[in-house]
């Protein structure tokens, strides 16, 4: 199936997202920083068999237009609702890993008359210390004139994923984080300002939380998911982070049955 890749117009400019599906449920997806939407392009086909998935790029990643104020998650969720309204979307459930899973979790806050189910991976319910120690491995952030950061980059991104998601995604996810060099930590100090917890505890819709063995946030997305109320759990034994790029027919499979069942 092919993935379709598009454009909508917002108040801040334009956001981008890919999309594969023409019947069925919608779905929305939300990615990590500093990602894009390229990190379901394994996934998208799959879903698509099965409803009208869209996986959007955050403002100011992959080729969404930056925000023109300070970065919030609250701004993300307006942005990024819009963007589905311009759609012409009305009901949809929402997915988001990492930074991403935040966002849903406002979206569904946001839009609460809308949102039919969440799905969360990675849900960064982080200490401080815990928040400072993700943020010291997003990379350089300043240019070198003989290159080092490509290198750096390169590195910051197999240190934090390690390999066993296989080389492809160090690739995908150090060539996304070049592209937006000089937007690396919005997303993550928008995520350190955000009261996650609290807002978990406020989600009334049914919800589902994909841990992968081998993910550095397995602890707090499962912490994520005793916050709420209609929370089922589902584990993948030896599954990498980022299960839409490393496990993606499991991955779209868990979703699928999700959304359809409830």
């Amino acid at each position: 199936m092919n993935i379709r890749n598009a454009y909508v117009d917002v108040a801040d400019g334009q956001v981008h997202y890919r999309a594969a599906g023409e019947a069925g449920p919608a779905l929305i997806l939300f990615h990590q920083t500093p990602l894009s939407s390229r990190m379901y392009e394994h996934a998208l086909p799959y879903l698509g068999r099965h409803c009208r998935a869209f996986a959007f790029d955050t403002p100011g990643y992959g080729a969404s237009s930056p925000p023109e104020e300070e970065a919030t998650i609250g701004g993300y969720a307006n942005t990024l609702i819009a963007a589905v309204s311009s759609l012409g979307i009305e009901k949809f459930a929402v997915c988001g890993f990492s930074t991403g899973s935040v966002i849903a979790v406002e979206v569904a806050g946001q839009a609460k008359d809308r949102v039919t189910h969440i799905i969360l991976s990675g849900t960064p319910v982080l200490s401080d210390e815990r928040m400072k120690a993700f943020a010291a491995v997003l990379g350089p952030k300043e240019i070198a004139r003989d290159g080092k950061h490509f290198g750096d980059m390169w590195n910051s991104r197999l240190t934090n994923y390690g390999d066993g998601g296989g080389i492809d995604q160090i690739q995908m996810a150090a060539s996304e984080a070049l592209r937006s060099f000089e937007r690396l930590d919005w997303g993550l100090t928008a995520v350190s300002k955000f009261d996650i917890a609290a807002a978990l505890s406020k989600i009334e819709v049914p919800a589902l939380f994909l841990t992968g063995e081998h993910d550095k946030l397995a602890p707090e997305n499962r912490k994520a998911a005793a916050l709420v109320k209609r929370a089922r759990e589902v584990d993948y034994p030896g599954g990498h982070p980022q299960l839409s790029w490393t496990a993606p027919e499991w991955f779209s499979d868990q979703v699928r049955d999700f959304i359809s069942r409830d």
